[in-house]
């Protein structure tokens, strides 16, 4: 029987947003393809933006709940809380920034942006143990 590697608890934050991450640049050549193919080379710009925007997105979300993790459970609640309100307001931000250049498909990268958070999130439910014993990613054998 093959032993199992139990990830260390600190940073498991930062090891599932590095998993999402790699996720979406897994899936990000097949997609840049795909809607380069079907609307051009602005909806393949547009795909490319939105995907760079969700990896981001994930990867300091992670960074954010692992600092606040350390601290304390009431320091990562507020991040947790607050950080999602300005990240919102960011990527609402950035969308009203991106929408002013002819050069992007506007539509295209407003839907990477919601199918690629919502996709990548279920794409790692696969990936994420629900287990105190060992939280954070599954355990994978040695």
């Amino acid at each position: 029987m093959s032993e199992l590697e139990i990830p260390d608890p600190d940073g498991i934050e930062s090891r599932i947003a590095r998993d999402l991450a790699r996720h979406g640049l897994m899936a990000a050549p097949v997609v840049i393809l795909v809607a380069g193919i079907w609307r051009g080379p602005s909806a393949a710009l547009a795909v490319t933006l939105a995907l760079a925007l969700v990896i981001f997105n994930f990867m300091l979300s992670g960074a954010m709940l692992g600092w606040a993790a350390r601290i304390s459970p009431d320091m990562l609640m507020g991040v947790a809380l607050g950080g999602f309100l300005v990240k919102i307001i960011a990527l609402f931000a950035v969308g009203t920034i991106v929408e002013q250049f002819d050069a992007v498909d506007f539509p295209v990268f407003v839907v990477t942006v919601l199918v690629a958070h919502l996709g990548l999130l279920a794409w790692e439910t696969r990936s994420v143990s629900l287990s105190l014993a060992s939280p954070g990613l599954k355990p994978r054998h040695k």
